[in-house]
């Protein structure tokens, strides 16, 4: 346990950012491995957001972003959304996955000419949350509700932002455990197996604050 405890907190220290123009890597969905029967999809009414830079310009909000990557200031709020990541059960028996707990993490990824993704400096508590596994059954989901862009490690280690008006791809990934474990996948040590699933892009649509 303390080993797991330390290899993420090297992880957390280092601040990055990365740009979703820059990425020219189509995400391809599915399950990792392929065996693993499960789906994630992003489902939400609302596709059309407002642009709000918190009251900066456009500049220096870019700025503050950037600035919080370097570890050298707090990051701005994240934008908030109203979507809800679903992972379902392919299958035609009823499996075990993780739901919660420090294993099962969220991620995301912004595609857009304004997107900025960063995994800035942020403290955490050290004691580990065991996973929680909930049964699903066969062509049922959970569901993880999708308030803002910020994710990763307990949903707080990737932030990510769209900093003009424009038109944005959101790709979710989530890593969790299931049971059983799918031909492929590591086994934890517990009888569930690790898995990734990548969602297909939700397209969102940014407009400027009138």
């Amino acid at each position: 346990m303390s080993c797991r405890i330390l290899s993420f907190a090297l992880i957390i220290g280092f601040a990055g950012v990365s740009f979703g123009e820059d990425q020219k890597k189509e995400t391809k969905a599915g399950a990792d491995p392929k065996t693993a029967p499960l789906e994630l999809t992003i489902t939400g009414k609302t596709t059309k957001y407002t642009l709000d830079t918190g009251g900066l310009s456009i500049a220096d909000y870019k700025k503050a972003i950037e600035t919080a990557a370097k570890g050298k200031g707090r990051a701005p709020a994240t934008p908030a959304v109203d979507l809800t990541v679903e992972l379902k059960n392919t299958s035609d028996k009823t499996i075990q996955a993780w739901a919660k707990g420090d294993p099962v993490v969220l991620t995301l990824e912004l595609k857009g000419k304004g997107a900025v993704s960063i995994a800035p400096l942020v403290p955490m508590t050290l004691e580990f949350r065991l996973p929680d596994g909930v049964g699903i059954e066969a062509g049922k989901s959970i569901t993880f509700p999708l308030k803002s862009l910020s994710a990763g490690f307990r949903g707080v280690s990737q932030l990510s932002y769209w900093t003009e008006a424009g038109e944005y791809e959101l790709v979710a990934k989530l890593k969790t455990g299931m049971l059983p474990i799918p031909k492929g996948a590591a086994d934890n040590g517990d009888g569930y197996g690790i898995v990734t699933v990548t969602s297909a892009p939700f397209k969102l649509t940014v407009e400027e604050k009138k």
